[in-house]
């Protein structure tokens, strides 16, 4: 039997299916800079403050949206728009 992201859109994953292709590298936890000229986008070397390096994970996950103002949601919808997702962000290589 095939993974279920190998036969499921990803608009038809549950929560926990969509959760779990997530590798917890940390790339988009990364502080970025937008150059308001040009639009490009640089990745600092800067993780989030709530991101738990030791165990590679968000330390405050549940409560991320109300400790990070501006900590993005990343969802089947909205991944197809985020530019800076790295290339080998499970998000990105399935959408």
């Amino acid at each position: 039997m095939a993974p279920f992201w190998q036969t499921r859109p990803l608009a038809a994953m549950t929560t926990e299916q969509w959760e779990s292709l997530c590798d917890h590298c940390g790339r988009c936890c990364l502080v970025k800079l937008e150059d308001e000229d040009t639009g490009d986008i640089f990745t600092t070397r800067v993780v989030c403050a709530q991101y738990d390096i030791a165990c590679g994970r968000c330390g405050e996950y549940a409560r991320r949206f109300e400790k990070v103002a501006d900590c993005i949601n990343l969802t089947p919808e909205n991944v197809g728009s985020i530019p800076w997702l790295p290339e080998t962000c499970a998000y990105r290589r399935l959408h």
